[in-house]
């Protein structure tokens, strides 16, 4: 028997999808933070844009989307809640923490790069005690392993069609 039932059937299915997408996205963006690292610490090329090069290695576009991912995770979050009331998974909780804190960094670095001028390569906050290049590599890690809990939770509670019986 299924945890969920009725309307919020609709709901779930929602944010299963919904964390589905976004673990796909977020997996082509772990792609690129992979490509950076090889290309600085096994390739030792002297910039590390990765595949897709400069062009998207904007502080802005940084922002943007993890800003957009954040609000995302939102959306899985309240369609999760609606359909399955109760306590809220420890990968949910975990997630909207760590991709919060996440648009925190970029936001900063927003701030140190338009306001304060520091145009090449503003650190955020933790960017002062931890390489760049590790500190979004592990912070993307850690959003796509949550991730994956999150969709398998989510896949979970998707009421599954009756099985005929033989």
């Amino acid at each position: 028997m299924s945890a969920v039932s009725g309307t919020n059937q609709r709901y779930v299915q929602l944010a299963a999808t919904g964390a589905a997408a976004i673990l796909l996205v977020q997996a082509a963006h772990m792609v690129e933070h992979v490509a950076q690292v090889v290309q600085k610490f096994i390739l030792h090329m002297p910039a590390a844009h990765g595949l897709l090069g400069s062009i998207f290695d904007l502080e802005w576009v940084h922002f943007v989307y993890n800003t957009v991912l954040y609000a995302a995770f939102l959306a899985v979050y309240a369609w999760y809640r609606r359909a399955v009331p109760g306590r809220v998974p420890f990968a949910m909780r975990g997630v909207l923490w760590l991709q919060g804190y996440h648009v925190v960094e970029h936001l900063v670095k927003m701030y140190q790069y338009y306001a304060l001028g520091i145009t090449v390569g503003p650190k955020g906050i933790l960017g002062f005690f931890v390489p760049l290049i590790w500190l979004h590599f592990f912070l993307n890690l850690l959003v796509l392993i949550l991730l994956v809990g999150i969709y398998r939770g989510t896949r979970a509670a998707v009421p599954q069609p009756a099985q005929a019986v033989a």
